[in-house]
């Protein structure tokens, strides 16, 4: 029965023989590879664009051809005694960074005047699209309640703060809110990064996996001298995975695939785990396009709280909550 859901098809349990041939073999081990090396494609591509920044890609070709100019210096010396390279982990003073040659740029720019800080805001407003303008707008008009911004720093304070100051914590408490709110985006990011890295990787090892059956099953219906590739098909497969279902199935496969029986029972229960692996290698998709929009969890602030105070090499100081026995216990 074909699935229409994926690139390849289930082998039917009955009248099969036409379809086992070596040609099919062929044709099926390239449509794995040919799926495979488009899902290793867009793997490299959201990795690459995530390194670079996106923008910072086509500073890339410059910072490449300088750094090999460099390297090709180094080693035209004739003779000369290797000079100290100092602390093994120490950054070499000639290298260069995709961001150096950026900051290398934007200085070379001309400028003919300084501009103040209206003509820098306005220039940046009039570069927005409308999307960016309407977040700007809100972002701007938003801001902290009052009240409890009055209530917190009374608090921590024991006394009464004055109003002025209430109104710049809370244009402060609410910029740090959005850096917090941005560093959880990015873990988000990262995280669903990490998912489509698992998926690929379990594609490739459900596609090895496929070929092995089909080249066994094969050899079993075809009966000629066999099949002269890189496939190992007696290559005992190894559980990673807890589940019982997962290693019965794995258990069974290598069973299956050592044997030497050319029974009809063997070859129904090769086409059934074939079966299995051909729905679950449809299933997958790499693609994480469709989580972009994905809501944030308290996972991701909790990730971006602890990365916040790693890279502050910080922490803002809590003695308000250390009041009383000094144990934090008044306040939690």
């Amino acid at each position: 029965m074909a699935d229409a859901h994926g690139p390849l098809d289930e082998i039917p349990t009955e009248n099969y023989p036409p379809q086992i041939t070596y040609a099919n073999y062929v044709a099926t081990k390239r449509m794995i590879d040919q799926v495979i090396n488009e899902d290793q494609e867009y793997v490299n591509w959201k990795l690459k664009n995530h390194r670079t920044g996106g923008t910072m890609d086509q500073y890339m070709v410059r910072y490449q051809r300088e750094a090999s100019e460099q390297i090709q210096d180094e080693t035209d010396g004739e003779g000369q005694d290797a000079e100290d390279s100092g602390k093994i982990n120490e950054v070499p003073k000639w290298m260069k960074f995709p961001r150096d040659v950026y900051n290398e740029q934007v200085r070379a720019l001309p400028r003919p005047r300084e501009l103040d800080q209206q003509a820098i805001k306005k220039l940046f407003m009039d570069h927005l699209d409308d999307e960016q303008m309407n977040r700007y707008e809100v972002f701007k008009r938003t801001s902290l309640a009052k009240n409890q911004v009055k209530k917190i720093s009374g608090i921590v304070a024991n006394q009464t703060v004055a109003a002025n100051v209430n109104l710049l914590l809370g244009g402060i408490g609410k910029i740090f809110v959005g850096k917090i709110v941005e560093k959880a985006l990015d873990v988000k990011h990262k995280w669903l990064l990490g998912l489509m890295v698992n998926k690929f990787h379990e594609r490739k090892v459900i596609g090895y996996k496929l070929k092995k059956h089909l080249k066994k099953l094969t050899l079993l219906v075809e009966e000629g001298d066999g099949i002269e590739d890189e496939i190992m098909e007696q290559e005992s497969d190894i559980c990673d995975d807890d589940s019982k279902e997962e290693a019965t199935f794995v258990h069974t496969s290598n069973r299956l695939l050592k044997t030497t029986k050319n029974s009809e029972e063997i070859r129904k229960g090769i086409i059934s785990q074939y079966n299995q692996l051909v729905r679950r290698f449809n299933k997958l998709d790499v693609s994480v396009e469709k989580y972009v929009n994905s809501p944030l969890l308290p996972e991701h602030i909790h990730e971006a709280w602890r990365l916040y105070r790693i890279e502050s090499d910080t922490v803002p100081s809590d003695q308000w909550r250390t009041q009383g026995e000094a144990n934090g216990l008044l306040f939690r």
